[in-house]
């Protein structure tokens, strides 16, 4: 457009009159511009400037580009103000701006604006050269003339090659005076069109930080004032800022590392005021002059860095004076912990000492067990639950050091009472040897106690009691190792009695014995008490399906779940309940299609949970079986474990279990509860295996999804001792879980791939 309707047609100054003056459209003074006396004033688009010129110049024109026009901004004092050296630097305590236009020219800049990475890379000098001078209220001579600057205005720029400057005036410190700026910016950097971009992404900045003065700018508030992906983000920022200022965020803790004591206020004051390498590098030289490297090299390096721990490793520093530099820097700086690393090499560490381990709390509560003393402090020891990494390692130690974890484990062993010497065998027999004794002469003796408490309670008018009426070997397995009783010393027939009592209760008045004579019993209490052949009655009826657990051929049903919790305690050896349960699923990439007829070709072969060759009460018994070798396994590794499934319910007659939970077992681990819910196969592990959660169980799962409470207890070859195996898998639900599984059926079946080659 043409100020007061001229155009280049019709509008043709006398030799004298003043030139034309060419004014970009998103000039900050185009309407002081407008009406100078004596100076027409052509407004065009900022790319069309230079054509406009031509235009002018071939139909006889003089014309001035307001880039050329002099113009002088005063105080209203009248003092001028001019470029100088000793103006504010713009971006200072803002470093954090550079990125911002970067990013904004990168991704705001239109299809139509040519872009190049020389040229960015220049503007972003030019930017970090910016002076900026407050102003109460300013005035403006264009070419000598007084002219009144619009009311919209807050700031103009000042051209110069050294020292481009920003006057700013009635504006706030801070967010105020940036969005008051950013017209004269975009102009300095010869971006105009940058402008209503730029007052959009901070104003969104703004909004993100409350109104209050960042020092630093993360990705993620960045992406979002930006409209894009943190990586977008983060790719932009690397390749285009060549920010110095992001070398300095990295290269401070260094300097505050290195320098130690002579790292202060001032020094992080004078880091902090570098525009440019060379400044920068000579900054380096002043504060560090004993670097591990040249200050070019340090700075260069810093660029190709990320991350201060980046920096960190490169530079061989000490990780504990690194992490305490970072602390000491405050905001924007956090020291680097490494907990996952911490526990996975403490673990190993722990893990192939555990067997000694196991003997100093052996040596430690055997003589209270000999005395009738509590051992509970064994029970809950000998899972080493609590033997974890030391939390102070953590500002320390990238991995800790070997001695440090010795330290810990023997300090460990002395609060609980125990000798501290990791070398030394014990004198001990071996657990395994005394485990697999004790449990032998319990089989041997459980099985003839219930006649004599039948026979005994009936001969004295006593009620048995009702653990009596359950499964009573499994029961007494499962308090004798629960207790871990039967690592510490070899058993006595009285000690069994004991455990016997404590695991199903003893008829009030009833001897510890098991001679009959010693109990008054004759042959006739017992035959009284007897049971009634199978068969008898002169009936004649169908032999009820059985199933095989280990050498063992047993009846199926509801009336024979003691029975079957009995035998399957009596299959449950050493090498299963020393297994860790620990698995490493791989990815579930896809549901194998179910065979063609005379298809030849390999398909991984898929395990069922619940196989359509078996009756219910056959499937209720591979169930039973699973959930018994679950318990035995989790109390091996848990001191607290309770059974809450329906079938506790039958067999033990707890009133408060039930399968509506959706869970089996409750665990009682660091400071929480874990649930786990028990998957019995009578197959061995294969490649693929399938099993299903009913509704109540995708409930529990589901609620739980966002922790690792609710886990999966997979036992294979539930019903072959010497193959069965455990698995302690994720919630398919949760975030550990959720690629590892894949529904096969609506809901309620799913596979996973147990035998992870990960």
């Amino acid at each position: 457009m043409v100020s007061r309707a001229h155009t280049l047609g019709t509008f043709t100054p006398s030799a004298d009159e003043a030139p034309v003056i060419v004014c970009d459209e998103t000039d900050p003074l185009k309407e002081a511009l407008i009406e100078p006396a004596g100076h027409p004033v052509l407004v065009a688009a900022a790319e069309s400037g230079d054509a406009v010129v031509r235009l002018a110049a071939a139909n006889g024109l003089r014309t001035q580009r307001t880039s050329a026009t002099h113009v002088q901004v005063r105080h209203r004092d009248g003092a001028p103000i001019t470029p100088s050296s000793q103006a504010a630097v713009f971006i200072r305590g803002r470093e954090w701006l550079v990125t911002v236009v970067a990013l904004a020219m990168e991704l705001k800049s239109g299809a139509f604006v040519r872009r190049s990475e020389r040229g960015v890379r220049a503007a972003l000098e030019r930017l970090r050269a910016l002076r900026v001078v407050h102003a109460d209220d300013v005035e403006i001579t264009v070419s000598g003339t007084p002219a009144e600057p619009p009311s919209s205005t807050r700031a103009l720029p000042l051209p110069d090659d050294e020292h481009p400057t920003v006057v700013v005036w009635r504006s706030d410190e801070g967010w105020d005076e940036l969005q008051a700026a950013t017209p004269a910016v975009a102009q300095l950097l010869g971006r105009p069109w940058l402008q209503d971009a730029l007052e959009l992404v901070l104003v969104k900045l703004e909004r993100s930080f409350g109104g209050g003065s960042p020092t630093l700018v993360d990705d993620s508030v960045l992406a979002a004032a930006l409209d894009t992906t943190e990586a977008k983000v983060a790719e932009i920022r690397r390749n285009l800022t060549g920010d110095v200022q992001d070398a300095v965020r990295l290269l401070r803790p260094v300097l505050a590392c290195l320098a130690a004591d002579a790292w202060n206020e001032e020094a992080a004051h004078l880091l902090g005021r570098a525009a440019g390498e060379r400044e920068l590098t000579r900054i380096l030289d002043r504060l560090a002059p004993d670097l591990p490297l040249p200050s070019t090299e340090l700075v260069a390096l810093a660029r190709s860095c990320t991350k201060p721990a980046e920096l960190r490793d490169e530079l061989g520093l000490d990780f504990q004076q690194f992490n305490a530099a970072l602390a000491a820097l405050g905001p924007g700086y956090t020291p680097d912990h490494y907990p996952d690393r911490h526990e996975q090499v403490f673990g190993d560490f722990v893990r192939a000492r555990s067997g000694i381990l196991l003997d100093r709390l052996r040596e430690r509560y055997a003589v209270a067990a000999q005395q009738g003393e509590d051992i509970s402090g064994y029970a809950a020891a000998r899972g080493l639950h609590d033997l974890q990494p030391d939390p102070d390692w953590l500002p320390r130690f990238i991995t800790p050091p070997e001695e440090e974890m010795r330290d810990r484990v023997r300090q460990w062993l002395r609060a609980h009472g125990a000798d501290d010497d990791l070398e030394r065998p014990t004198g001990l027999e071996p657990v395994d040897r005394l485990r697999a004794r004790n449990t032998a002469a319990l089989d041997a003796l459980v099985p003839a106690l219930p006649p004599l408490v039948t026979a005994w309670c009936r001969r004295h008018g006593v009620q048995v009691p009702a653990g009596w009426h359950g499964a009573v070997l499994m029961e007494c397995r499962s308090h004798i190792d629960g207790t871990g009783l039967g690592d510490l010393l070899p058993l006595s027939e009285e000690q069994l009695l004991d455990a016997v009592e404590r695991a199903v209760g003893w008829p009030d008045g009833m001897p510890h014995a098991t001679d009959p004579a010693a109990l008054g019993l004759t042959e006739k209490d017992f035959a009284q008490t007897a049971p009634r052949p199978l068969g008898s009655g002169g009936s004649t009826t169908v032999a009820p399906r059985t199933i095989k657990i280990g050498d063992a051929e047993v009846r199926v049903g509801s009336d024979q779940l003691s029975t079957i919790a009995d035998i399957a305690s009596k299959t449950l050896d050493e090498a299963f309940l020393t297994q860790s349960g620990r698995v490493r699923l791989d990815t579930v990439a896809g549901v194998p299609r179910p065979r063609n007829g005379g298809s030849s070709s390999a398909k991984s072969r898929i395990v069922v949970a619940k196989t359509k060759r078996t009756t219910e009460d056959q499937r209720s018994a591979i169930g039973l079986v699973g959930e018994v070798a679950a318990r035995a396994w989790l109390q091996r590794h848990y001191p607290d474990v309770r059974w809450v499934s329906g079938y506790a319910a039958v067999v033990n007659g707890d009133d408060e279990a039930s399968d509506s939970l959706g869970y089996d077992f409750e665990v009682t681990w660091r400071g929480t509860t874990r649930l786990y819910e028990v998957k019995a196969l009578s197959d061995p592990a294969a490649e693929r295996v399938e099993f299903e959660l009913g509704p109540s169980e995708v409930d529990a799962a589901r609620r739980h999804a966002r922790s690792n409470r609710y886990r999966i207890l997979l036992i294979t070859s539930a019903l072959v001792p010497e193959e069965r195996r455990v698995f302690d898998l994720p919630n398919p639900f949760s975030a550990q879980g959720r690629d590892r599984f894949r529904m096969v059926s609506r809901g309620v079946r799913y596979q996973c791939l147990p035998l992870g080659k990960g």
